[in-house]
């Protein structure tokens, strides 16, 4: 309790020997600006005839994989497999393949090439598991597929169905012929 007091009483000390008198401060004026001369070089003649548009910049080049989308957007399948297929192995990203996929099944020039799409779309569902296209091209292999062997199962069918046909109507003149004998 008294080191309370004792630290109460320092502290007012203290402060009732701030507010004693001050000392005046004085105060100077500020210090006066002085105008400066740089030296410039000669100006620069700014030409009066400079046109209102400039031409434009020539724009970069396309990359090889900007020429393959633009084909491929613009609806030109066989430019666009070119291309696709002229890009290094390493600047081949899953759009790419697959969209070179899809340009092999667009194609109407030489007709689709479902054999080389499913080389890209499959590479594509090996190389690149976790792309959101992975999916759409495994859909894409699983309908072709399915649709292959539905092919298969109606040639067979329709084959079928012509031996049959060709029984009965065998049957049909052995049936007329017995019909005509007495």
């Amino acid at each position: 309790m008294r080191l309370k007091c004792l630290a109460i009483l320092a502290t007012g000390f203290i402060l009732a020997g701030c507010h004693r008198g001050t000392r005046p401060v004085a105060v100077s004026a500020p210090p006066a600006i002085v105008p400066v001369v740089v030296p410039v070089a000669t100006p620069v003649p700014i030409p009066f005839d400079i046109p209102d548009s400039l031409p434009p910049m020539p724009p970069y080049p396309p990359s090889l994989l900007e020429q393959a989308e633009l084909a491929f957007l613009s609806g030109n399948y066989p430019e666009a497999i070119q291309t696709y297929e002229a890009l290094p192995s390493g600047e081949q990203s899953d759009q790419a393949l697959f969209h070179l996929g899809i340009a092999y099944v667009l194609n109407d020039k030489p007709g689709a090439n479902w054999v080389r799409a499913k080389e890209s779309l499959q590479r594509l569902v090996d190389e690149y598991p976790d792309s959101s296209l992975t999916p759409t091209a495994a859909l894409i292999l699983s309908l072709r597929s399915r649709a292959v062997q539905l092919a298969r199962d109606t040639k067979a069918r329709n084959e079928a169905l012509e031996q049959l046909s060709t029984e009965l109507e065998r049957l049909k003149r052995i049936d007329a012929d017995r019909r005509k004998r007495p």
